[in-house]
C-alpha cells in the first residue's frame, strides 16, 4: 500500500514546481529559469508514467530523450559556478565523455526498445563529480555561493540527495522490477521518496525571487 501511494505522489509532485515556476516566473533568476524549463520538460514523461500502465516504446522514448536534456540543462546551471580553469576543464571533459556514452547507448539500444537505465546512472555519477568539485571550491575559498537565499543552493541540495540515493536503484532497475519479488519492488520506495524531495526542493528554489 505505502509503495503505491509514494509512487503516485512521486509522479504528480512535479505539478508543484511547475505551478510555482509559473506564478514566480518574473522573479526567477537565470538558474531558476533553467530549472523551471527542466521541470516543464520532465512533466511529459511523468504524466506518461501515470497514464501508461506498462513500459511502452512511447514511454521509453520520453525518458530516453529527457535524460540527456536533463544533463544539458544541469550542465548549463553548474558550469557558471566554477572559478578555476581546472574545474571548468573537468566539466568540459565530463561533457565530452557523456556525449560518447550517449552515442554508445543510442546506437546500441536505440531510443524506444528499452529504458536506458545505464545512461541515467552515467548522469548521476557525473552529477556527483560536479558536486564534489563545487564543494571543494566552497571549502577552499571564501565564497557566498551556497547560502539560504540563493536559489542554486536548493537545487544543489536536491541533487546531492537524489543522485547518490537513486544510483543503486537505477543500476538494478530491471532486476528490482521483478513483480514476483515484493521485497525487491519495495526498493522503489527509495526512488519515490528521493523524487518527492527533489521536486519539493526545486519548488523551494523557484519560490526565491531574484535580487
Amino acid at each position: 500500500m505505502l509503495p503505491s501511494i509514494l509512487h503516485i505522489l512521486s509522479i504528480w509532485i512535479i505539478v508543484i514546481p511547475v505551478l510555482v515556476g509559473i506564478m514566480n516566473f518574473k522573479g526567477l533568476n537565470k538558474d531558476s529559469k533553467w530549472i523551471f524549463l527542466l521541470v516543464v520538460i520532465a512533466l511529459v514523461p511523468q504524466v506518461l508514467t501515470a497514464t501508461i500502465a506498462k513500459e511502452t516504446a512511447l514511454l521509453n522514448l520520453s525518458y530516453n530523450l529527457y535524460t540527456p536534456v536533463e544533463f544539458g540543462i544541469l550542465y548549463a546551471v553548474f558550469l557558471s559556478k566554477y572559478r578555476t580553469s581546472s574545474s571548468r576543464l573537468i566539466m568540459q571533459a565530463s561533457l565530452g565523455i557523456y556525449l560518447i556514452i550517449c552515442s554508445y547507448f543510442f546506437i546500441s539500444f536505440g531510443l524506444e526498445s528499452k529504458f536506458l537505465n545505464g545512461l541515467v546512472c552515467a548522469n548521476n555519477i557525473i552529477y556527483m563529480l560536479w558536486i564534489l568539485l563545487l564543494l571543494k571550491q566552497e571549502y577552499s575559498k571564501d565564497s557566498m555561493l551556497i547560502v539560504k537565499g540563493n536559489a542554486f543552493t536548493w537545487y544543489l541540495i536536491s541533487i546531492i540527495i537524489y543522485a547518490p540515493s537513486t544510483l543503486i536503484v537505477f543500476a538494478l532497475y530491471y532486476y528490482i522490477r521483478d513483480e514476483s519479488s515484493p521485497v525487491l519492488m519495495n526498493l522503489w520506495i527509495i526512488q519515490s521518496i528521493c523524487n518527492i524531495l527533489l521536486y519539493l526542493l526545486f519548488s523551494t528554489g523557484l519560490l526565491i525571487r531574484k535580487t
